[in-house]
């Protein structure tokens, strides 16, 4: 499969991917057929882009690192407000991405509006185990970790939704509001006894930046928990990735530049190298134009290669960047 801008999206291309709106639920299954009207209508609901399948692209698998049911039981989990199902989603999550024999981080999310605060806290907790496995952490770890990565803005439940929602830009005395939503989370997690410290202060200090600026202590270095670091780091990631009411979704590239810009200041210069040796610039199956004008479809990432993956040109040729041989080669954009 490959993705094409929903602007590129032609009558008669296969859907390769389901397509979802904002609470999950599928608005166009897989296998669909595309017409004009329902390009029309995907158009209305601002999509961005969608999947197709097609000859040029039918090698190309796009796997979620956890299934629909733990989605499911994780959004469920935060609706709620139930921490014991939370804790208990937050293993599942551990056991689903350490028991993949090959971890891939490719796949962008199909969601016709802006992802809620559930499935950031879902993606934020995936990206922050792929980070606690890339520092070697054990099971028992990783889980806790996961936990307070899907709880981390469990507080935001108790900021009013028209400001969450907002279309633009916030007031000072809006923002101010808002920054409490890490204090409000460890304030309904602090006298759970299953909570441990290290999971609570995830929660409470996921806005803490390394030079003191952050909030809402102002603590830096090394008086910052590392999971709070960890979780600062995904958290960014994805926020930058995602759509908001406020805002379109950006590029990887544009996520990975801000992390790499604010390595030192805002974030840990460690643990940001370590994600970015998980994260591809270059997402499979989507297209990119090379140095030589051409375009191609990227096929496969490399860990530690994630910057120069393996493409496929429009008439089937496939390179692998990261060859010495290709070393003339470079990327210089994407599309869509």
């Amino acid at each position: 499969m490959r993705y094409v801008g929903i602007m590129d999206a032609e009558a008669g291309m296969k859907v390769a991917k389901a397509i979802l709106n904002e609470k999950g639920d599928i608005l166009v299954h897989a296998n669909v057929m595309l017409t004009e009207p329902l390009i029309q209508q995907m158009r209305k609901r601002e999509l961005t882009g969608i999947y197709i399948e097609d000859a040029l692209s039918e090698d190309i698998f796009l796997e979620e690192l956890i299934s629909e049911d733990t989605e499911r039981k994780a959004v469920k989990a935060l609706q709620n407000l139930d921490i014991d199902a939370a804790m208990d989603v937050a293993e599942l999550i551990v056991d689903e991405i350490t028991d993949m024999s090959e971890i891939s981080l490719d796949m962008s999310s199909l969601r016709s509006k802006s992802n809620s605060t559930y499935e950031h806290s879902i993606d934020v907790s995936i990206y922050a185990v792929m980070i606690g496995i890339g520092m070697g952490m054990r099971k028992g770890l990783l889980k806790e970790l996961a936990v307070s990565a899907l709880l981390h803005d469990i507080g935001k439940l108790q900021i009013p939704t028209k400001l969450l929602h907002k279309p633009g830009k916030l007031t000072p005395e809006e923002y101010e509001e808002m920054k409490k939503h890490s204090e409000y989370g460890y304030e309904l997690l602090k006298d759970n006894v299953m909570m441990t410290s290290k999971i609570k202060m995830g929660v409470y200090m996921h806005h803490e930046n390394v030079d003191g600026t952050g909030y809402p202590l102002g603590l830096e270095g090394d008086q910052i928990y590392l999971f709070a670091k960890i979780i600062h780091i995904a958290d960014v990631y994805d926020a930058i990735c995602s759509k908001r009411s406020y805002k379109k979704a950006q590029l990887p590239t544009a996520s990975v530049d801000f992390l790499m810009q604010r390595s030192g200041t805002m974030f840990q210069p460690g643990i940001v190298r370590i994600f970015l040796d998980c994260i591809p610039l270059y997402p499979k199956g989507r297209t990119v134009i090379l140095n030589n004008n051409e375009k191609a479809i990227v096929v496969e990432n490399k860990q530690f290669h994630t910057a120069r993956p393996v493409v496929r040109y429009f008439d089937g040729v496939t390179v692998d960047l990261s060859d010495e041989e290709n070393d003339d080669l470079e990327i210089v954009g994407i599309m869509g």
